[in-house]
């Protein structure tokens, strides 16, 4: 090798070792935020903060949080603070707190911190992703489509879609086959989801390449490098994702929101057809604002809808998943609420009612352990959204911090609930719920900005649990691997491995 060479090849080291050392300068200066605000925290490594990666498969920290959880408790803190990467981020242990940020002091956190792109990705610009300046308004344009007289009008269509997927069971267990219960769960809301909010037959058990079935799948698939990267960035700085025009959603699921609903609209215009159900509704809404200052747009009707599939289908899928996954271990808690259903049902001619699903006490007993264990959701966030002086403390939380409040490290915690891990539903009898914090169990979140959509939610996994249970015996297969481990990468709860049952026919 020559002088010249050499020479340029320790040109080259050097200036890669000034970069580097500027790198980690910064990243160095950017650690100590925690500690120059005086708020105790978790000591992070560079370059990952206390991240496990630079990248993340997710917008949100999701089972990692139950680590910060416990290590933060345990130094007898009531929050801490923590770096995704760069970004410092507040996690919360103490109830008292949850309390405040969720609803007491909610006019400083009510933001989600989630990023949307309402200009290049309208779709993005859901009720559940909004920050304060539209979310509000947005919110009181909705809540009146989820009232409990809104919920019967669409309580038919939910059991109609149930039958379904009864008869797709039968067909299992009259072949001595296993069950792949998640798929069928899936199938069963994808099609309650596309009829209430879009009016529109998905056929997801007859045909299993239905468009609707298939854009589930696709949300819930990882797409590789750029996509890691997309996140990454979005996650980390969200500006610099908005000046780059970086999407929220793939564009290929966007279209096909968008195209779907456009002709849902047309459809129904031009043949004069209205129905009792969640896109109705919408439709109205458009039709009556059209005038007003602010109007109820199409995008905003495609983002709606887009938020009411993706919350829908899989939030409901996964709680009867895992209602089935420990009720199918558990003959004696499953025989129980087999035999309240029958009880129930018998007394009202064998039919499921809106009315009737109130006096099956023990199966919202069964929900709500469910609910404990595997939260669809396991981590809130919130956005601080101006300078906020933490109660009984000078600690500062300043304007735009990020704050975590881990769900699931909340209800597995055994201080809470002796013995976490054990399901027993017994610990949500009206007596015990009443004597204990209501913070302490909150699967759909607290406050103004809890889940829009719970009673709907619950509406469709009662239902669901109500349909199989009474005419199925559940067990777990052997082609299931036992016991099943949750995704930690996933934002919505899932678990690694598929839950395989045998159903036989009761």
């Amino acid at each position: 090798m020559g002088i010249l060479s050499v020479e340029i090849l320790g040109t080259f080291s050097m200036v890669m070792l000034i970069c580097f050392s500027t790198i980690y300068l910064y990243f160095n200066i950017s650690y100590q935020y925690w500690k120059r605000r005086g708020v105790p925290y978790l000591k992070p490594k560079f370059p990952t903060g206390n991240s496990s990666s630079l990248f993340r498969k997710t917008r949100v920290f999701p089972l990692a949080t139950m680590d910060f959880y416990k290590e933060i408790k345990k130094r007898g803190w009531k929050f801490g603070g923590v770096y995704t990467v760069l970004r410092p981020v507040l996690v919360i242990v103490d109830p008292a707190l949850m309390k405040n940020i969720l609803l007491t002091d909610f006019q400083y956190f009510i933001d989600r911190g989630f990023y949307y792109n309402e200009k290049d990705d309208p779709i993005s610009a859901h009720l559940f992703a909004l920050d304060e300046k539209s979310w509000k308004n947005m919110r009181i344009k909705l809540t009146p489509t989820f009232t409990s007289g809104k919920m019967k009008m669409m309580f038919p269509a939910v059991v109609q879609k149930s039958r379904y997927m009864v008869d797709a069971i039968i067909k299992c267990a009259e072949n001595n086959e296993d069950v792949d219960i998640n798929e069928f769960l899936a199938k069963f809301t994808t099609d309650v989801i596309g009829d209430c909010a879009l009016g529109m037959e998905c056929n997801s058990f007859t045909n299993p390449q239905a468009e609707f079935r298939t854009a589930g799948r696709k949300l819930k698939k990882f797409n590789g490098i750029l996509h890691l990267l997309q996140v990454t960035i979005t996650s980390n700085s969200p500006d610099l994702a908005l000046k780059l025009g970086f999407p929220a959603v793939e564009k290929d699921i966007s279209d096909f929101f968008r195209m779907a609903v456009k002709k849902g609209v047309q459809y129904r215009k031009d043949n004069n057809v209205t129905r009792p159900d969640f896109f109705q509704l919408l439709i109205n809404m458009m039709q009556e604002t059209k005038n007003n200052d602010k109007p109820f747009t199409m995008d905003q009707l495609v983002a709606q809808v887009f938020l009411f599939f993706v919350a829908g289908f899989d939030t409901s899928s996964s709680t009867m998943n895992f209602a089935l996954y420990e009720l199918a271990q558990a003959p004696d808690i499953q025989d129980k609420l087999r035999n309240e259903i029958n009880a129930v049902l018998k007394k009202h001619n064998d039919e499921i009612t809106y009315e009737n699903l109130k006096e099956m006490q023990y199966l919202q007993q069964v929900l709500d352990e469910t609910m404990r264990k595997y939260p669809a959701v396991p981590v809130l966030q919130r956005k601080c959204v101006k300078d906020y002086k933490m109660r009984d403390s000078e600690i500062v939380i300043e304007k735009g911090t990020a704050v975590l409040i881990p769900i699931i490290s909340l209800h597995m915690d055994p201080d809470y609930y002796p013995q976490p891990t054990k399901f027993d539903p017994e610990r949500f009898t009206p007596e015990m719920k009443q004597a204990r914090n209501p913070f302490l169990h909150i699967p759909f979140g607290e406050g103004p900005r809890n889940c829009i959509g719970l009673r709907f939610g619950m509406m469709q996994s009662k239902i669901g649990l109500i349909q199989i249970l009474k005419n199925f015996k559940l067990s777990i297969s052997p082609n299931t691997n036992m016991p099943l481990q949750l995704d930690r990468d996933a934002f919505l709860l899932k678990s690694v491995e598929t839950l395989y049952l045998r159903a036989e026919r009761i």
